[in-house]
């Protein structure tokens, strides 16, 4: 009974929602290859040579994530992004985020998703996206932009840590040097108003203690 389902699907649109709903926990499946005709196969070619990417259903599930122009197909696979069916060890890792038909919505998900990975966006700037094309260009640019900034800005924390570290232990090293002991130069540089990082670089710079 569950096959003859298969039988009756007039388009392969059909086939492929079908097997999105009803088979997407089943990385496994190979109905797209059992049940599709001759003539939606033989489409599937690379380098103008016959290429079975639907020989397990993942495959061509993942194929479709990048390269689907069909609205439903593609919402219907963000739907089940998480899903086993989009996963294997064999599998190449893929985003949907570089498919250029990707409607403004998912676009915009997977720009926040992404907004703390500079390689992903950088992929996503280079797609020339078919909707909104130029002002997705933008939205990126400024998310880029954005994050290049705030890891300019976290260096440029981390580094004044460690310089205010370095002064606080030269400025002691010349309390020294003046006269004061050694101990009440320690007690008087290292109190329990100390700010936590200046102690991490503190012992990062002097090195650990034998």
């Amino acid at each position: 009974m569950f096959n003859n389902l298969f039988i009756n699907f007039k388009t392969e649109k059909e086939l492929i929602l079908h097997i999105i709903e009803k088979c997407s926990s089943q990385s496994t499946s190979q109905l797209y290859d059992r049940f599709a005709r001759k003539e939606w196969k033989e489409k599937y070619r690379e380098d103008g040579i016959p290429y079975q990417v639907y020989r397990w259903d993942n495959w061509l599930m993942g194929d479709l994530i990048v390269f689907s122009d069909d609205e439903d197909i593609i919402r219907a696979l963000h739907k089940i992004r998480h899903s086993r069916i989009l996963r294997s060890d064999s599998l190449r890792v893929r985003s949907m985020s570089v498919n250029k038909n990707i409607p403004d919505d998912i676009f915009e998900y997977y720009l926040n998703r992404n907004d703390d990975d500079i390689k992903q966006l950088t992929r996503m700037s280079k797609v020339e996206y078919k909707i909104n094309g130029e002002k997705r260009n933008r939205m990126i640019t400024s998310v880029i932009a954005h994050l290049i900034s705030k890891e300019r800005k976290k260096k440029e924390d981390e580094t004044k840590d460690k310089l205010r570290a370095f002064l606080i232990t030269t400025d002691a090293t010349k309390s020294v040097l003046t006269g004061k002991s050694i101990d009440d130069v320690v007690e008087e540089t290292i109190t329990e108003d100390t700010d936590e990082q200046v102690l991490y670089y503190m012992n990062k710079l002097l090195g650990k203690v034998k």
